[in-house]
């Protein structure tokens, strides 16, 4: 009995660890400029279930479920650069490669879903995988001030401690919606 209580202790402890070496292996960045838009995360949901996109408007989450449900992108016309990259989160979760392969910008990077499903699996999995659990709880999103009418920047931005990580998207508006590249230049 006490080899199972050593036991579940050491598991405890080598996830601590391991959560610990995900959250120091992040780059620090420089405070961001003033954004141009700000979404502060309401903290107030008292649900224990997390998604990226329940603080979206009931016409928002009806519009993303019609799109998981047919597959067309013009239910997300009116979402905007933030409202995307939240999207582009809940879709990791699962993942949902055909919605992935829809709202990603490749500049003709991935010209079958086949070679986009590759590139994920070798290449974008695990790193967007870590982002969803390490920014789950963000402070903040928003667009950078660096942002052009076609090229939206905009960063997830969390505190731990007394560090601030950011992580960074660029999105391009094509087929009407505002896409997130994905694919590494």
């Amino acid at each position: 009995m006490e080899d199972e209580v050593i036991k579940r202790m050491m598991k405890k402890r080598v996830s601590i660890i391991a959560l610990l070496s995900l959250l120091t292996a992040c780059e620090r960045k420089e405070p961001l400029q003033e954004p141009t838009i700000v979404y502060d995360m309401d903290t107030t949901s008292t649900s224990t279930e997390f998604s990226y996109v329940a603080d979206l408007s009931f016409e928002k989450r009806e519009a993303y479920q019609a799109f998981l449900n047919d597959g067309e992108i013009r239910h997300l016309q009116t979402f905007s650069p933030e409202e995307m990259l939240l999207i582009m989160f809940d879709l990791v979760e699962e993942p949902r490669m055909d919605a992935l392969y829809a709202i990603t910008y490749s500049n003709d990077a991935f010209p079958t879903k086949e070679l986009f499903k590759q590139y994920y699996t070798d290449s974008l999995a695990g790193d967007l995988l870590v982002t969803y659990f390490m920014y789950r709880f963000y402070d903040r999103i928003a667009v950078n001030e660096s942002s052009t009418p076609d090229l939206q920047v905009v960063q997830l931005e969390i505190s731990v401690g007394s560090q601030r990580y950011i992580k960074t998207y660029a999105l391009q508006q094509q087929e009407g919606i505002w896409k997130i590249h994905l694919a590494k230049d």
